[in-house]
């Protein structure tokens, strides 16, 4: 980010005259009073908007200073190099001129979006249906709220044309950030929250247990032959509401339902939205310390301690779910490795304990060379063989010769990250799209060898009940 910054006495004069003539960003950033996710979710419904939470860490978002879209151009990047395409575009949209204000705080700016799970053309298989989620978008917020255990704080940026002197822009957000804040204050002393999500009319399932069936057979044939030792099939399940749910009112609910897992939304239209609850990180990115996790392996919750316990148990003790796992586990090193990062020693599994299910977990943790990217992680590590497959290029194939409908956003990474390359990415799971009163889940489960089909129904089914019950879905008829 290259940021013009005179000195207090010329204030900002000369920031009109910064360097390009299509002008520049600038930035303003006031602390907040503490408060909740809720209160700044329950603002008017606005075309754009997202939110992140991992952990006490949450971002809320909403409309566009700029965006980087894949479909820039016509044709786009290459699907094979989208993630380096989307790193070149960051690159050049933080080197240009930023004016901050010097008499406050100020936020590193960040790019919250996301990737397809197979970017090549005409993955999507519906005309139409993921056309506000192509094969990758980020957006540099108007406006977005920051909060942790140290505070929070709203920053409002936008960008200006060159002839507007940069003491006017920054006085012009200043008075746009207090007035927000004003009303964040407000909405908190309320306690104002999103609406209910509205009733759900009809279901359909896309994938029949049939259908279901045969793409299991074609994975376990493949598997038989040496061509895969796993592949993550995935089935989607639609939801008609009795009028077009609003975005906030979905992720509060999924949010009081899964309140340790990595939330996200991204909303590019007021009927478009992608929300979801991941169990797992891709990988997170501060200065040089990379985290992930590898999760793969599933059973039920017990509806007692006793069960629970016994369940969990059994699971670390399968053969057929610890191999799963070490598929998962094993793929993550190995390609850490290609590009020089270490996991080091490898932990023992643990159990990753949700609302509907728990899963083998293992927590990974290095060191990366100065100066990587998280989004270059991110290419190294997507698609995981938690999401895909091991190995990778046959378990894909498999998968978009078996899946009837393409998969969109389902699977790929969502998050963000900063101009400086910290970031934090999870694989889109537990999620639904909407499009208008339609809601599309997906849940899939890791075929392995010793899988059995209506076991791996059965496993989708308790995936699907993370987003059927923050929808007040208590089953699907």
């Amino acid at each position: 980010m290259k940021t013009v910054e005179p000195s207090r006495g010329e204030r900002r004069s000369d920031a009109a005259k910064a360097e390009r003539a299509g002008g520049y960003f600038a930035s303003v950033t006031l602390r907040l009073p503490n408060l909740e996710p809720e209160a700044v979710l329950a603002t008017p419904p606005v075309g754009m908007r997202g939110f992140w939470q991992s952990g006490p860490h949450w971002i809320a978002h909403a409309g566009a200073a700029a965006e980087i879209d894949s479909r820039e151009g016509g044709s786009g990047p290459p699907r094979s190099h989208v993630i380096a395409w989307v790193r070149k575009r960051a690159e050049r949209l933080f080197a240009e001129p930023w004016v901050l204000d010097l008499d406050g705080e100020s936020r590193r700016p960040r790019l919250h979006g996301g990737f397809a799970f197979d970017p090549r053309p005409g993955a999507g298989r519906e005309p139409g249906f993921w056309e506000a989620f192509p094969g990758a978008r980020f957006v540099l917020p108007a406006y977005e709220v920051e909060a942790d255990g140290r505070g929070a704080w709203l920053t409002v940026t936008r960008r200006f044309a060159a002839d507007v002197p940069g003491d006017q822009a920054i006085d012009r957000l200043r008075r746009r950030a207090t007035r927000t804040r004003e009303q964040l204050a407000e909405l908190e002393r309320r306690g104002a929250v999103p609406g209910p999500v509205p009733q759900a009319t009809a279901f359909e399932e896309l994938v029949d247990r049939e259908c279901w069936r045969r793409g299991v057979d074609r994975i376990l044939a493949g598997i038989r032959a040496g061509q895969v030792r796993k592949a993550a099939l995935a089935r989607p399940l639609d939801i008609t509401f009795a009028e077009p749910p609003d975005s906030a009112g979905v992720l509060c609910a999924l949010r009081t339902a899964n309140p340790l897992a990595h939330l996200y939304l991204m909303q590019f239209a007021r009927d478009r939205f992608f929300v979801g609850a991941a169990p797992e990180l891709i990988g997170s990115l501060r200065g040089r310390r990379f985290r992930t996790m590898a999760v793969g392996g599933s059973t039920p919750r017990g509806a007692d301690p006793a069960s629970d316990t016994w369940l969990g148990r059994q699971l670390l003790d399968s053969r057929k779910n610890r191999e799963e796992h070490l598929i998962v586990v094993e793929d993550i090193v190995e390609r850490l490795r290609e590009i020089g990062v270490d996991a080091g020693e490898i932990p023992d599994p643990a159990l990753l304990r949700l609302p509907r299910i728990q899963h083998l977990r293992t927590d990974l943790e290095a060191e990366t060379p100065s100066g990587t990217h998280v989004l270059s992680l991110v290419e190294a590590l997507h698609p995981t063989a938690a999401v895909c497959g091991h190995p990778r290029p046959e378990a894909l194939r498999l998968l978009r010769a078996g899946e009837p409908l393409g998969r969109g956003w389902y699977a790929g990474p969502v998050g963000w990250f900063d101009d400086r390359g910290g970031g934090e990415f999870a694989p889109a799971l537990r999620c639904g799209v909407a499009r208008g009163p339609l809601l599309r889940l997906y849940a899939g489960a890791g075929i392995v060898k010793g899988s059995w089909a209506p076991a791996e129904w059965d496993e989708t089914q308790v995936k699907l009940q993370t987003m059927l019950a923050a929808l007040g879905v208590a089953r699907v008829p």
